[in-house]
């Protein structure tokens, strides 16, 4: 029970208030459990709203609305007048749709006999139906199981009145009762309610129109039907909750034909940054992340309607920036938040990880034995700070060598250059590579085939006693964007120096066929490549990718050919432990090919079985794999 000092409006705020005082922390540590928690705490407030509108669009609260009271919701009385015998009925017979009354239509128990048994029964000998005709007298008719020459309790009788009321077609039912000398005639004096012209809304900023219209659809030109109404309201309420959305219809009113309905969308307030101490979970003053940084991984913005499932997708953003332990959404209510206009403050909580980080290590470099000679021994270290300036930016530095392969590399990445409004960002990357040439030349037999001319030195020609080794020298810049759900673009420029040595490191000009290693048939060819890459990432595994790359020869010495690359990956599962692994891939050369830039087909990316290169090399080529994996 409400207190009656305090105001309707004032207890509805209250409710509100308690509401999202209950919605306290959304999700611990990880985002899967944030949204699980996050739905769970937003249905519980909305079921407490909802139960709230029902009592209001029921005319149960009192003072629910100012306006003329919901015609569908109003009482259902029923009284015994004869001026020649009374009947003594068991008590008010409608005692138990007291609830369902209305004041203004409520009927007087101070007018009604003195009580009976209520196991008594009596027999009607008429039953008579005023107030209506046509198909709501059919209605009537049909709803209501009281017979002529049949005896009834009164119990009896109020089951079938609250059976024709609850049709949800009559404003009023009010049964009156006459002891006649054949028995009780009963007459159903039925209301029906006003016809429904119209609807209209207000007070909804996201939902839908065609939402209503659907919702509603039928009603409109007909007797207003209470119970239609009801499932219409539950169905918009349902849109909501089904959308995370804090939102629900607050009233509904009635006025000369045309239904008021009134919502109430929760709209964000402030939206606040909060630090929390590692261990002890205390706020601190200030993070090492600058707060607009993290502030523009949100798309919940003040003003805009508060939904649950945004909050899900602030979370994994948040979290994506892989610089955060924990992190928190926790809705307050707002100063100015009312049940007509439901407003809600927002605070993000983060704890902060490490973002400093060096390591060494070492290994066994598979390539090297699968290409039959001894396991080759790698090793490698590597320094990286992921959150350089506070910024988010990225910068590593990386050095691995083996007995064949190396690489050295330092790059740096923005994933969000300047707070670009389409999420821009930008990698900077120059690196110094060697790498085996066996996929493409295969390694010298030492068979007694001279290499090359009489004469020449050996630093011009392969050398039987090495491997063909690439080495490149590259500096590029690439910038990427999503471009809609699940693509991404990039484009990016890359200048790359790239020659062929021997073990030894001796620059090498041609192969034990007499053959140039390089196009422009020098020590080194020159390349400034312009990029374009799509990638699409779909559910699971699936991924598709699709580059092209040109070569811009500024210079007359400089290489240019035109590159295209597709490459395609789904995973399909086929029992609870097997699954089918698809690739397929391809790819073409126009223009200018060195023989290092040629495609090897064989090994453990394309053909399991072969080393690499072991099937052939070419300008163009199509592959496409098919694996079951248990």
């Amino acid at each position: 029970m409400s207190n009656p000092h305090i105001p309707r409006g004032h207890h509805e705020s209250l409710l509100l208030l308690k509401g999202l005082q209950s919605v306290a922390e959304f999700g611990p540590s990880r985002p899967a459990e944030a949204a699980l928690q996050l739905r769970r705490q937003a249905g519980q407030l909305q079921q407490r709203l909802h139960r709230q509108t029902n009592r209001i669009a029921a005319g149960l609260g009192e003072g629910a609305s100012t306006k003329q009271p919901f015609p569908a919701f109003c009482s259902a009385s029923l009284s015994s007048n004869s001026k020649r015998k009374r009947k003594r009925w068991a008590s008010h017979p409608l005692a138990e749709l007291s609830e369902w009354s209305d004041s203004k239509h409520a009927h007087s128990s101070d007018n009604l006999p003195p009580p009976s048994p209520e196991n008594d029964r009596h027999l009607l000998s008429e039953v008579n139906i005023k107030g209506v005709e046509g198909e709501l007298l059919q209605v009537v008719q049909k709803s209501l199981g009281l017979k002529p020459n049949f005896a009834y309790t009164t119990k009896d009788v109020e089951r079938e009145v609250q059976r024709v009321f609850h049709t949800g077609f009559f404003e009023t039912v009010e049964p009156e009762a006459t002891d006649t000398r054949d028995g009780i005639a009963l007459v159903l004096k039925v209301t029906p309610n006003p016809v429904l012209k119209g609807i209209v809304a207000s007070g909804a900023d996201v939902l839908p129109a065609r939402v209503l219209q659907q919702a509603f659809e039928g009603q409109q030109g007909r007797t207003l039907n209470s119970t239609a109404m009801t499932q219409a309201i539950g169905k918009i309420d349902e849109w909501y909750q089904d959308r995370g959305i804090f939102g629900q219809v607050t009233n509904v009113g009635m006025e000369n034909g045309i239904a008021e309905v009134k919502l109430a969308e929760m709209v964000t307030g402030d939206v606040n940054l909060r630090y929390l101490h590692r261990e002890t979970r205390e706020v601190l003053d200030e993070g090492n992340t600058r707060p607009e940084i993290i502030l523009q991984q949100l798309c919940t913005r003040k003003g805009q309607v508060y939904s649950t499932r945004q909050a899900k997708a602030d979370i994994d953003a948040v979290y994506s920036m892989g610089l955060f332990e924990d992190v928190h959404i926790l809705p307050q209510p707002a100063e100015n938040s009312t049940v007509d206009h439901p407003r809600a403050d927002v605070i993000l909580n983060v704890v902060e990880r490490k973002t400093a980080g060096l390591s060494a290590g070492g290994g066994i470099s598979a390539t090297a034995h699968a290409e039959g000679a001894l396991p080759g021994f790698i090793g490698s270290c590597s320094y990286s700070q992921r959150n350089l300036f506070g910024s988010n930016q990225k910068l590593a530095a990386s050095v691995e060598v083996g007995q064949v392969d190396s690489l050295y590399r330092i790059s740096h990445t923005d994933p969000w250059v300047k707070g670009d409004p389409f999420r821009t960002s930008r990698a900077i990357s120059i690196q110094n590579t060697r790498t085996s040439g066996l996929a493409i030349h295969g390694k010298a037999q030492d068979d007694g085939i001279q290499s090359g001319r009489e004469g020449e030195e050996e630093s011009e020609v392969t050398s039987s006693e090495g491997n063909v080794i690439t080495s490149r020298q590259m500096a590029g810049v690439e910038w990427g964007r999503p471009l809609a759900i699940g693509w991404s673009g990039h484009m990016g420029v890359n200048y790359q120096r790239a020659k062929c040595i021997n073990e030894r490191g001796k620059t090498l000009l041609k192969d034990m066929y007499d053959q140039p290693l390089t196009f422009s048939r020098g020590p080194a060819d020159t390349m400034m490549l312009a990029l374009l890459r799509a990638v699409y990432s779909g559910r699971g595994d699936s991924q598709m990718v699709v580059s092209m790359e040109q070569a811009l020869p500024l210079q007359r010495s400089w290489l240019n050919f035109n590159r295209l690359r597709v490459r395609a990956d789904r995973t399909i599962s086929l029992a609870p432990r097997l699954k089918l692994l698809a690739s397929a891939k391809g790819g073409m050369i126009i223009g200018d090919m060195p023989p290092y830039e040629a495609f090897p087909i064989g090994g453990t990316n394309s053909v399991r079985g072969y080393s690499e290169g072991g099937t052939g090399t070419g300008r163009n080529y199509v592959a496409g794999t098919a694996e079951l994996h248990v």
